[in-house]
C-alpha cells in the first residue's frame, strides 16, 4: 500500500516572511514620538469615487506634512492628485485635494495608529468638460512603522466626503487607500 506524500505546510519563502512580520510585531522599543517632531512624506495608492450613475477608480498620489503638538494629537496638512475614468458620456477627470486638521496618534511603540479629520478644497477637471469644486471633508486612518527614529512607513485610509458642489458632474463621497513613506525630524 502506498502512503500519500504529507502535504507541505509552509514553504520556506512564506516562513521567512510570517517570521519576519512576528519579529516587528514583537519588537517593542520606543517610538520616538515628541512635541514639536515635523514629518513630511509621500504617499502613493488606490482611489475610489462614488458618481451618481456609478463608481469609478484610479491612481492616488500626494504629499503629507505633520507637526507634533503634543505626544498625542498633530497638526496636519495633506495635498494629492487622483487620476480616473468617468462614467459614460465623460472620459477622464483628474482631482485635487487638499486639507488640513488634527490627528490622534497612539505611539507607544513603533506601530503608531492614528485617526484624524481634514477639511480643504477639492477641485475636479472634467476632460473637455467643466470644472467643479467642492469642500471635501476627510477622515484618515492608518498605521505606521518607524524603521528608525527618522524613517518611517505605513498605510492609511481615508473616506472623503465632498460637500458644495454640482453632485450631478462629480462624486459625493469617495475612498483612498494609500502606502506612505515619510522622514521625521525635531526634538
Amino acid at each position: 500500500m502506498r502512503v500519500p506524500p504529507s502535504p507541505v505546510l509552509f514553504r520556506p519563502a512564506a516562513l521567512a516572511v510570517a517570521c519576519g512580520f512576528a519579529c516587528l510585531a514583537l519588537d517593542s522599543r520606543d517610538a520616538h514620538a515628541y512635541e514639536r517632531q515635523w514629518r513630511i512624506g509621500l504617499d502613493g495608492g488606490y482611489t475610489l469615487a462614488a458618481f451618481p450613475e456609478a463608481n469609478t477608480s484610479g491612481f492616488d498620489a500626494g504629499l503629507h506634512g505633520t507637526y507634533g503638538i503634543s505626544d498625542a494629537w498633530n497638526l496636519r496638512a495633506h495635498a494629492d492628485v487622483s487620476a480616473f475614468d468617468l462614467p459614460l458620456p465623460q472620459t477622464s477627470a483628474v482631482f485635487v485635494s487638499g486639507g488640513l486638521g488634527a490627528e490622534y496618534v497612539i505611539d507607544i511603540l513603533r506601530w503608531v495608529p492614528y485617526v484624524g479629520v481634514t477639511v480643504g478644497p477639492n477641485v475636479m477637471r472634467i476632460q473637455n468638460g467643466p470644472t467643479v469644486v467642492h469642500l471635501g471633508v476627510e477622515i484618515p486612518a492608518g498605521l505606521g512603522y518607524q524603521l528608525t527614529r527618522n524613517w518611517s512607513v505605513g498605510a492609511e485610509f481615508r473616506y472623503r466626503l465632498l460637500l458644495l458642489g454640482d453632485s450631478q458632474l462629480s462624486p459625493t463621497h469617495g475612498f483612498v487607500g494609500l502606502a506612505r513613506a515619510e522622514f521625521a525630524w525635531g526634538s
